[in-house]
């Protein structure tokens, strides 16, 4: 699978051979004038948002991989290089089996076929949802956990009939074909094609509470995801569905003690991908609360999940002692379906859900957005040594229709909060801008983190080290406070390296507050070295900041996350860069919300 790279950069090519032609001149100093793209191309008949860009640094995120949903993804290295293997909820195959698609970027998708289909003996024979894919280095293999409805007329009045449960298939490849898993599991049990990995009528104890097996036979379960600890341990996340099918009209008891209109978060521990110990079944999350236990209420719940009570979807990451539940909040329909996180100190809890100035809200759109809506179901995928987050949302990008999702991707990482807390950190959802591929793609990282800042002009108040952080805010409220630097009439802020950089690109992400932004930036400076030992000064003047349909809604004075000027130009090598920038006339202040060095 190969995709033909666009290289946009002409006026950088040029600047680079004046640069070059005074390789001669030794140690003496010069200064010149570089030139540089904003990474794009005009094309004729053409919108800012569609122009063709510089594939070799950069990827947008064009909802160009549509009626796919719930995406799992995963990246495998290779001697070429990597392949990012993508399945989800397809409605190109009916729900009926699990597509793979693979990528080299992960915006250019190619199909390649069905990973998984039921064979037509299975218990799980419709509704095949979102599947989670992850490699076992120990066996060598990949394992599906999916969820799926048995409307199977073979399996007509069996224990399994007309309800949703959890079923595992494996491969020794990404591409499938993927088999259901069946045999004699660790617990003693046979596993057939009639039966699903996960039973919830062999549910032995809840919450610590031991009960009579078949006790909670008719619950339904989907959205499973595998979590493989430090120490080997397994554990296997499951949302317990809501009573969308009735089936528990017979049991108005059982009905009642789970709050049969909403969904929530539970985890078992397993012996291995096989077999799960069913004394050990956890509750995780209850909807609008903290927690499962107690009265204090979560508002992002009441927020996002007001009109379906719905917490589903869940992944797990750790970060030293703490491992971080990530989950979706609300309606796949709803334009404020969302990904909200909380914390705990054992991967089978209690976990605790942030508030949303606690940083609770990893993921989402606000209702007036038109260039992101329903950003949910997501999964992190660690490329190289870099954290994402692949999640889909409404292919138009200002409504969420079920039938038409669409998938895309940001970068995540750890702030820390107010209250000193880390807790995940998304730069996105993002629609129109430019951003920086992976470095295990492009061969560049952002090395602003690594310079020594020095700031003159900065507002009271602010810091400058929201200028290097790597973040970005997302919303106009902040995630986790403020998160941009903040400047007086004029400021200038250099950046100086340890050592000399090879740098392909500037990026200075705009404020998310339209009454912050900056128009343009006055210079930016690079210290640069040609390859003849020859030292001076390369500099961009008046560099302007678009106000266009990919980077804001200027009637609504609205920014849309992630907006940014970008300044590419051909390898040079850079000691230093110093950026000057005015506020503009009859403002008090601008801000920038981040500010990336794209080198080696």
């Amino acid at each position: 699978m190969k995709h033909k790279t666009k290289r946009l950069l002409p006026l950088a090519a040029v600047a680079c051979s004046a640069l070059f032609a005074l390789a001669g001149c030794g140690g003496s100093s010069f200064e010149v004038e570089l030139g540089w793209s904003d990474g794009t191309v005009a094309a004729e008949g053409t919108t800012v948002a569609q122009r063709e860009y510089d594939e070799s640094l950069f990827y947008r995120n064009d909802v160009t991989l549509r009626q796919v949903a719930d995406p799992t993804v995963i990246w495998v290295e290779g001697e070429d290089g990597g392949t990012l293997y993508l399945y989800g909820t397809s409605n190109t195959l009916s729900t009926r089996a699990i597509g793979v698609w693979q990528s080299t970027d992960g915006i250019h998708w190619d199909a390649a076929g069905v990973a998984f289909e039921p064979d037509e003996h299975s218990w799980g024979y419709a509704s095949l949802w979102a599947p989670e894919v992850v490699y076992h280095e120990e066996s060598g293999l990949y394992y599906m956990t999916y969820s799926a409805r048995n409307s199977n007329t073979i399996a007509s009045g069996g224990p399994y009939y007309a309800n949703t449960y959890i079923g595992l298939a494996y491969s020794e490849s990404p591409l499938g074909p993927f088999v259901q898993w069946t045999g004699e599991n660790a617990n003693g049990d046979t596993i057939g094609l009639g039966d699903p990995i996960f039973d919830p009528a062999k549910i032995t104890a809840l919450d610590g509470t031991p009960c009579e097996e078949g006790t909670y036979g008719r619950l339904r379960f989907l959205d499973s995801f595998y979590f493989v600890d430090e120490d080997g341990e397994i554990y296997l996340y499951l949302t317990r569905g809501q009573d969308r099918y009735q089936i528990l009209e017979q049991d108005a008891e059982l009905a009642a003690q789970f709050d049969h209109d909403q969904s929530e978060i539970w985890v078992v521990k397993c012996t291995d991908f096989a077999s799960p110990d069913y004394s050990t079944v956890t509750r995780l999350t209850r909807v609008g609360y903290a927690g499962v236990t107690g009265e204090e209420t979560n508002d992002i719940d009441a927020e996002r999940a007001a009109s379906d009570a719905i917490n589903e979807g869940p992944q797990v990451v750790r970060r030293g002692d703490n491992y971080y539940l990530v989950y979706s909040v609300g309606s796949t329909s709803s334009n404020l379906y969302s990904v909200a996180q909380a914390v705990g100190t054992s991967p089978m809890g209690p976990f605790t859900k942030l508030s949303k100035a606690e940083g609770g809200l990893v993921l989402g759109a606000e209702m007036n957005w038109i260039q992101n809506a329903g950003t949910g179901h997501c999964c992190l995928t660690e490329i190289g040594d870099e954290l994402f987050i692949f999640y889909h949302e409404g292919a138009d990008r200002y409504t969420i229709d079920q039938n038409n999702r669409a998938v895309s991707y940001v970068r995540a990482g750890f702030l820390q909060n107010g209250q000193g807390l880390d807790v995940l950190v998304a730069n996105g959802p993002t629609s129109y801008s430019l951003q920086a591929l992976p470095e295990a793609i492009s061969g560049y990282k952002n090395i602003a983190p690594e310079a020594q800042v020095e700031v003159q002009g900065m507002a009271q108040g602010s810091s400058a080290a929201y200028l290097t952080d790597g973040f970005f805010a997302s919303h106009s409220y902040g995630v986790i406070g403020e998160t941009e630097f903040s400047a007086d009439e004029t400021a200038q802020i250099t950046l100086t390296f340890g050592d000399w950089r090879s740098v392909r690109a500037v990026m200075l992400y705009n404020s998310i507050d339209y009454n912050k932004t900056f128009y343009q930036i006055a210079r930016i400076s690079l210290e640069v070295r040609t390859p003849g030992g020859a030292q001076g000064t390369a500099y961009v003047s008046g560099a302007a900041f678009s106000f266009d349909d990919a980077t804001c809604y200027a009637s609504q004075q609205l920014m849309f996350a992630g907006s940014n000027l970008v300044v590419a130009f051909a390898e040079v090598e850079v000691r230093s860069i110093t950026i000057t920038f005015r506020v503009p006339t009859g403002r008090e202040t601008a801000a920038i919300g981040d500010i990336w060095v794209l080198g080696k």
